[in-house]
């Protein structure tokens, strides 16, 4: 029986770095892992493999990532190469180009909205096609005659 066993190597970007509710931090952050934002962020260009804004949290400045779950404040936008979640506790303001989003119901999203496929050419869509979101309200309609 072995007292120590070998644990096998992490890959590099398994990185998890949090942003607790005490802390604010002024200036732009790169990660190759994953960062929580619990507290306030503040700067113009931050990237990482993926984000998370706590529901306390708030992040100023604009987000690079593979995968973006916003749940507090974001101020600034969003290039994603992969997914989108806006929380029903969230505040999006900025335009968000993702290849998926997924809002909840009471998220609000001030700006643009594209989704592009997956492996796509961003430069080769249209660019033209938007889509505004706002939380879901009753509507009254209006026949026509």
């Amino acid at each position: 029986m072995k007292l120590f066993s070998r644990r096998p190597a992490r890959p590099a970007n398994t990185g998890y770095s949090v942003i607790d509710d005490q802390l604010s931090i002024s200036g732009d952050i790169y990660t190759e892992g994953t960062i929580r934002v619990d507290g306030r962020v503040e700067g113009s260009h931050h990237r990482a493999d993926t984000i998370i804004i706590g529901a306390g949290g708030t992040v100023i400045g604009n987000i690079e990532a593979r995968e973006v779950i916003v749940g507090g404040e974001l101020r600034g936008s969003l290039s994603v190469s992969g997914r989108v979640e806006v929380q029903a506790s969230a505040t999006v303001e900025g335009d968000i180009h993702a290849a998926a989003i997924m809002l909840q119901e009471g998220g609000t999203v001030l700006g643009h909205v594209a989704i592009h496929p997956i492996g796509s050419d961003k430069s080769s869509l249209p660019t033209e096609r938007r889509l505004a979101l706002t939380p879901s309200h009753a509507i009254q309609s209006v026949a026509q005659g």
